[in-house]
């Protein structure tokens, strides 16, 4: 056996190494690189994402479509930032059509089926959606395209949040309670899954409470008060009905001021639940989605003096009740203000000195600015996403408008959400409300209403609410304004001229929400007047780009 001398041996040893950490290094390189796409016949993850897309399209081979556009949106854009959104061609400025295949609407409705007759035959508007495919080809061609389009990201909630953090309070009935659970089960936070059994306070410690206050029951009432709250623990929410004696109804909504503070000092003393904001509401108030409210109010101080609130959107009626926070679209107030309010003897003060105004949410308003000691004006920090919806009739111009919704209000009486015609507009409004908060889970609260317009103004989507088409395009200084659909009150913001439905423009509003990949794909469906249908594709995924291999 032939021994090497010690210094070959530590060289060889040296090359073996070396050789080791090259096939380590190409190993890892290999594993944690994207494919070319020189060298391998797979989709690039965008081109992937894509093609998943694409597989919602209907095809020009089935003479009987939906009209269907993608949207991908970019999850990049503030909440409030981006509201009306030109989609241009990219790269490039010019509009882009809404139906790239087809003639432009006829009679200002988009084809429905694909015409099988010659293109000299053809009459304008029949649709040309088959013109250029190979007859070879069993699929055809796809009839929509992928429009990727400023959008925002899921309301992220703030760190450490807790849903139990807050109590609501509303002063109602028990009847109408009754009536608006199915309401509340679209937004108020529930234990999952229900029932909610009220004595584990494993279960409730994790909700927020809402505190009604209701007037001296007869035994009618009374088991109608019961029924509510077997009907709200059936559904997971946490609501606890109390009686109130009070001369009217005002001075009952001012006593939840007092209401809450005992009960949330109850259950900090023997459940260690530290209650931060009391939202004073109406039993018609909606938020779309909780956690834009949880981002609001996390980007507040809840030990310090804050009285959060809007006014209403009609000059008649801030003329007439003054500069006040509006209760139905939401009051919220702090711990440090709600705690001064329950110093001793203030609480009867405030009545004492504001109990003749009308509207306890005038009664709040000015008894929180009385412990401040700044004006009701001065003491109001105002908020454009809480919407008190002070109009009346036809509401759908007000939801066409690109507005950010935090809360609305007065959606079953004052106004209505959608024409009469439409599936939702008449009977049981509920339905309505409940179409709009499926609508506000699927595409994030704050893209809800985000206006998308293509063909330079010709076709204008509301997000989750409405395709319309134009009968002349519109300018951005008319997309600036709300179309003055609703009759009575003026608002604040600027408005145009309402236009005539089939003869100025035609609406589809949106009539269902599927949930088509549970990684957050949606097809929102839409249909006029004349029953004719429009689907909206949002793929509201998070797509970005993700390392490849082992050390992702």
């Amino acid at each position: 056996m032939v021994t090497l001398p010690t210094g070959h041996r530590f060289r060889l040893h040296m090359r073996h190494l070396i050789a080791f950490l090259c096939l380590i290094s190409f190993t890892i390189y290999y594993f944690n690189s994207p494919p070319s796409t020189a060298t391998s016949a797979r989709f690039s993850p965008s081109q992937a994402e894509t093609a998943k897309l694409l597989a919602y399209c209907p095809h020009s081979t089935s003479r009987k479509h939906i009209p269907t556009v993608i949207l991908q949106g970019t999850q990049t854009a503030a909440p409030d930032a981006n509201r009306t959104v030109f989609v241009l061609e990219q790269p490039g400025d010019q509009p882009v059509p809404f139906l790239p295949y087809a003639y432009p609407p006829r009679e200002l409705r988009f084809a429905q089926t694909v015409s099988v007759q010659d293109e000299a035959k053809r009459r304008p508007g029949a649709g040309r959606l088959n013109d250029g495919v190979n007859s070879d080809d069993e699929r055809g061609q796809q009839l929509c395209k992928v429009h990727r389009v400023a959008s925002s990201p899921r309301p992220q909630v703030p760190e450490g949040w807790k849903d139990s953090s807050v109590m609501f309070g509303m002063s109602t009935t028990p009847d109408r309670v009754l009536a608006n659970l199915p309401v509340w089960s679209q937004w108020i936070p529930s234990a999952k899954p229900p029932p909610l059994d009220p004595s584990v306070k494993a279960m409730t410690s994790k909700l927020p409470l809402v505190l009604v206050l209701t007037p001296p029951q007869n035994p009618t009432e009374t088991a109608r008060a019961r029924e509510a709250m077997e009907e709200a623990n059936g559904m997971g929410m946490f609501v606890e009905m109390r009686q109130r004696e009070a001369e009217r109804f005002e001075t009952r909504y001012f006593a939840l001021a007092e209401e809450m503070w005992k009960e949330a000092k109850r259950r900090e003393e023997e459940d260690g639940i530290r209650t931060d904001w009391f939202i004073f509401s109406d039993d018609d108030t909606f938020f779309p989605d909780f956690d834009s409210l949880a981002r609001l109010l996390g980007s507040y101080d809840a030990n310090g003096d804050w009285l959060v609130g809007t006014l209403s959107e009609s000059t008649k009626q801030v003329a007439q009740w003054g500069h006040i926070a509006y209760g139905g679209a939401g009051i919220l107030v702090s711990r440090g203000i709600m705690r001064r309010m329950n110093d001793e003897g203030v609480w009867n003060r405030c009545l004492a000195k504001f109990g003749a105004s009308f509207g306890g949410d005038a009664m709040v308003t000015h008894c929180a600015a009385l412990v401040m000691e700044k004006s009701a004006e001065d003491a109001l920090t105002l908020e454009p996403t809480l919407h008190q919806l002070d109009i009346r009739g036809d509401g759908t111009g007000f939801f066409q408008s690109g507005f950010l919704f935090t809360s609305l209000h007065h959606w079953g009486s004052w106004f209505t959400l959608f024409p009469p015609w439409h599936e939702s507009g008449a009977g049981d409004l509920r339905k309505g409300i409940t179409l709009v908060g499926k609508a506000a889970k699927a595409v994030g609260g704050d893209n809800w209403g985000r206006r998308y317009v293509f063909e330079g103004g010709k076709v204008v989507v509301a997000l989750g609410y409405s395709v319309t088409i134009e009968a002349k395009p519109l300018t951005q200084a008319e997309l600036d304004k709300s179309e003055h659909t609703w009759w009575e009150f003026e608002t604040f913001h600027p408005i145009r001229p309402g236009q005539e439905e089939a003869l100025d423009k035609r609406t589809y509003y949106v009539t269902g929400v599927r949930q088509v990949d549970a990684a957050g794909i949606y097809r929102i469906e839409h249909k006029n007047r004349e029953g004719e249908r429009v689907d909206i594709i949002w793929d509201q995924r998070d797509t970005k780009p993700k390392k490849h291999g082992w050390f992702s």
